[in-house]
């Protein structure tokens, strides 16, 4: 089973389905709960001084980045 989802088509008749990513701020530090087709596909945490890492729904490290958007992007091919 892949751990990571094809990148988002960019022409306009395709559609389009996006991880959905929650703040969760009733931990700290903070983590972004991402959901695809409600299913759940990973977190991504906020570590200082690291960044952001992202982390999949087996526990599998993505690896660290500077922007939330870059950990976001780690989740497509």
């Amino acid at each position: 089973m892949s751990i990571t989802l094809e990148r988002p088509g960019t022409d306009s008749g395709s559609t389009r389905d996006d991880v959905e990513w929650t703040l969760s701020d009733d931990v700290q530090p903070p983590v972004w709960i991402g959901r695809y087709r409600e299913h759940y596909l990973g977190m991504i945490e906020l570590r200082e001084p690291e960044g952001y890492t992202a982390i999949t729904h087996r526990g599998r490290g993505l690896g660290n980045f500077a922007t939330l958007e870059e950990a976001q992007r780690a989740f497509y091919r």
